[in-house]
């Protein structure tokens, strides 16, 4: 992943406890494309290539309803 074509992206998501490597995990299952950089208890912060941007949101809904 080439850094000068990403976006700092924070997405809204309930980490019920997780720690950043089973969130990690858990994002790659959901194919969430992007570099982890952190998070709390209410959101991940990532580093998201541009063509990736529309498929996470996508990604990201299924996992918010899911969990």
């Amino acid at each position: 992943m080439n850094l000068s074509n990403t976006s700092k992206i924070k997405y809204k998501i309930d980490n019920q406890g997780k720690n950043t490597v089973e969130m990690a995990k858990l994002l790659k299952e959901y194919r969430v494309s992007g570099f982890l950089i952190s998070m709390n208890d209410r959101s991940v912060t990532m580093y998201v290539p541009q063509d990736a941007i529309k498929n996470n949101r996508k990604a990201m809904e299924v996992l918010r309803n899911d969990t």
